[in-house]
């Protein structure tokens, strides 16, 4: 399944590399694979220089015995699946300071180990969100980093109404309420979509989508938005857990 893998890595993928946060200059190559909803060793060699997604996947793959554009690696990082909870903690540890997408120190990588042990997951949004522990606020820029933060993070928004090449959904956003982060109410957003990306063509009134910098980017199954709220909860509970620690708050 390594074409559906990599294609559900390149669908989120998309928009940062748009945005020109991560990867190469090779929008354009990505574009195509998704409108025809192909693979390629060249799309492989493209995905493979995300700098911050491939280590992830990489190890995630590792850690279970499976390649890195299987679709189970690709989706257990940007949705959430049980492969996971099959990462061993400690190479998880080792990955946090020494791998090549590493933003901890060594100090600050035991203080989460020892905090959350099984409860700190390889899944993006856990890495988004420890910018957040990773950031020392000052007044008036928790606000630029929540949403910044609320847009990187792969969230969910239920389609409420199509139109040519933006979805309205309902979604709730990510909220900061005395130092502990959160889900705040749904609330309608309009987000950019294609609809030559395959399954976009036939998205409808009711749909869940996932969402990355205010673009939709894969239609999920159930067990994935079962998965994807699951994992988000649990991210969201780990990082409050350590950032509220006494022994964070001394190495932080």
């Amino acid at each position: 399944m390594t074409k559906e893998g990599a294609i559900l890595h390149a669908k989120h993928a998309l928009m940062p590399n748009n945005l020109g946060y991560c990867g190469p200059d090779e929008n354009g190559r990505i574009l195509e694979h998704l409108h025809s909803s192909t693979s390629s060793d060249t799309l492989l060699s493209t995905l493979k220089e995300f700098e911050a997604a491939y280590p992830f996947i990489r190890m995630i793959a590792d850690s279970t015995g499976k390649s890195p554009f299987d679709f189970e690696v690709t989706e257990a990082y940007w949705i959430g699946n049980g492969l996971l909870d099959r990462v061993e903690p400690s190479k998880f540890f080792e990955f946090s300071h020494r791998g090549p997408a590493s933003r901890l120190t060594l100090d600050q990588s035991r203080t989460i180990f020892r905090q959350l042990g099984t409860a700190a997951k390889p899944h993006h949004t856990f890495y988004v969100l420890g910018m957040y522990a990773r950031t020392q606020n000052s007044p008036g820029t928790e606000s630029k980093l929540l949403e910044l933060m609320d847009s990187c993070r792969i969230s969910w928004g239920k389609v409420v109404s199509v139109k040519e090449a933006t979805l309205t959904v309902e979604r709730r956003p990510l909220v900061l309420r005395e130092e502990r982060l959160g889900l705040a109410q749904p609330v309608r957003k309009e987000v950019l979509y294609d609809k030559a990306i395959p399954p976009f063509q036939s998205v409808k009134k009711g749909d869940w989508v996932s969402l990355h910098w205010n673009f939709a980017s894969e239609v999920l199954k159930d067990y994935q938005l079962r998965n994807i709220r699951a994992y988000t909860a649990l991210d969201i509970k780990a990082t409050n857990g350590f950032v509220q620690s006494a022994e964070w708050k001394k190495h932080a």
